[in-house]
């Protein structure tokens, strides 16, 4: 009995032999059967990888798509603002120019050479307040200024031209202006002891004028004539002169502390603050290209008669510059920067952790990366630029972290993406506070943020097997 106990528990025994024997014999090396699957399984997964990163470049270019959008969005408010900044000024008054005063005469045959005599020395003094206007949600900034004109005219010999014969009792004093709607009281003008009021008329050269006779004839040759004007006057956007005196003086102070001095002669002196500025001109005869005696303005000639009042003006723009726009576009400059960095991150990302992110996931971390230029664009037109970026910054990295967290369960790399976004971002704001060193900081800081990614790439094994 116990014999046969034996021989039945070696049953089972001797056919698994016979079972190994037989596999041995069909199945000489049992390695090489396993080889070809591992070798297929590794040209499958590295076609994915391949497959995966070129989705990944795909989109990076679509996303070129919105962004060229949101640099249009940006136009278009920009464009919206300046139309609400030019309602203001047709409802309060225009750029202002002040051209004069001069003496006219006419010419008795025809008005083609009509002389306008020059002042010998002209000053010019006044002090601009400055005030912002709400249109909607944009400001339009108007001032209104004091300005006390002094000077004299000195009578000099008359030129002579063919068919002209001037008549010196029709002699007029003319001082232009661009906008008569910023004249708050009645102009007198003062000349040696004698009080004129002027009245506003239309001049075939120097266009709307203020004018008042002036007894040209009871004067000689070499003779000289003081005069003073005080003119209080609104505006929009700018106030200019033009150096019409052989000797020409202006002072200007304001409460506007982003003044913008313009045109073909700069303050010999200035001093710019947060409480405003104070600048002033001096601009002689040498300096310009017309003599004390003209009968063309506006480009209709060329010669010292002749006075181009757009390349000879000066002055200031007291308009404060709209630089959430500006900025804003230089900000969207960098978006694809952006996305193709932080697409990296987050391939490395996935690699590492083994987790499959798809295209879509992809998609929608870009689309956050472009929201945040449009919420850049909403919260600068309310609040200052500053506190602006800074909420969409964190808007946008608490967002896109908190997305990583989910798909990839677990919190520090997230974080680590979140830290690798602010330091981006924190680039950025830098760049668009500089001006003059922007080319060459960007560049060094893109050239570490790349050594920092190649380095991390370093790290990744991207084929597993070997």
């Amino acid at each position: 009995m116990q014999k046969e106990m034996e021989n039945a528990a070696m049953e089972p025994q001797e056919a698994q032999m016979k079972n190994e024997t037989i596999f041995s014999a069909i199945n000489p090396v049992g390695e090489q059967k396993n080889a070809a699957p591992q070798n297929g399984q590794r040209k499958i997964r590295n076609n994915r990888l391949l497959l995966k990163l070129g989705i990944i470049g795909l989109l990076s270019v679509l996303l070129l798509i919105p962004q060229q959008f949101i640099l249009r969005l940006i136009n278009e408010r920009y464009e919206t603002s300046s139309k609400a900044e030019t309602e203001v000024s047709q409802l309060w008054s225009r750029a202002q120019q002040i051209t004069g005063p001069v003496i006219h005469i006419p010419n008795k045959n025809n008005h083609e050479n009509d002389l306008y005599l020059l002042p010998e020395d002209l000053h010019i003094k006044g002090n601009v307040t400055t005030e912002n206007r709400h249109r909607g949600i944009f400001d339009a900034t108007v001032y209104s200024a004091d300005l006390d004109i002094e000077g004299s005219f000195t009578l000099l010999e008359m030129p002579v031209f063919e068919n002209t014969e001037y008549d010196t009792a029709k002699a007029e004093v003319l001082i232009a202006l661009n906008d008569f709607r910023g004249l708050t009281e009645n102009i007198t003008l003062r000349l040696d002891e004698e009080t004129y009021a002027m009245k506003s008329n239309q001049d075939g050269q120097m266009g709307s004028v203020l004018c008042c006779p002036v007894p040209l004839s009871e004067m000689q040759v070499g003779q000289s004539v003081k005069f003073s004007v005080k003119m209080p006057i609104k505006g929009s956007e700018s106030l200019t002169f033009l150096p019409l005196g052989n000797s020409t003086e202006v002072e200007l102070t304001s409460n506007c502390a982003s003044p913008s001095f313009q045109g073909n002669y700069l303050p010999v002196t200035r001093t710019v603050s947060d409480k405003g500025f104070s600048a002033s001109w001096k601009i002689l005869a040498i300096n310009r290209d017309f003599s004390q005696m003209v009968t063309k303005w506006n480009k209709r000639g060329s010669g010292p008669y002749c006075v181009n009042t757009k390349e000879n003006a000066f002055g200031v723009t007291l308009k404060v510059p709209v630089l959430q726009y500006q900025q804003t576009t230089r900000s969207v400059k960098y978006a694809y920067l952006f996305i193709l960095m932080t697409f990296a991150i987050v391939f490395f990302l996935e690699y590492r952790h083994l987790t499959p992110i798809h295209p879509v996931q992809y998609l929608l971390i870009g689309i956050a990366l472009l929201l945040f230029y449009t919420l850049l664009l909403s919260f600068s037109e309310h609040i200052p630029f500053l506190w602006s970026y800074l909420i969409a910054t964190l808007m946008t990295i608490v967002l896109i972290t908190g997305y990583l967290a989910g798909i990839l369960k677990t919190k520090k790399t997230p974080i680590i993406t979140g830290s690798f976004l602010l330091t981006l971002y924190v680039f950025m704001y830098v760049l668009l506070q500089m001006e003059t060193y922007t080319l060459l900081v960007g560049s060094i800081g893109i050239f570490i943020i790349l050594a920092v990614l190649m380095y991390a790439s370093q790290k990744v094994k991207w084929y597993k097997d070997k």
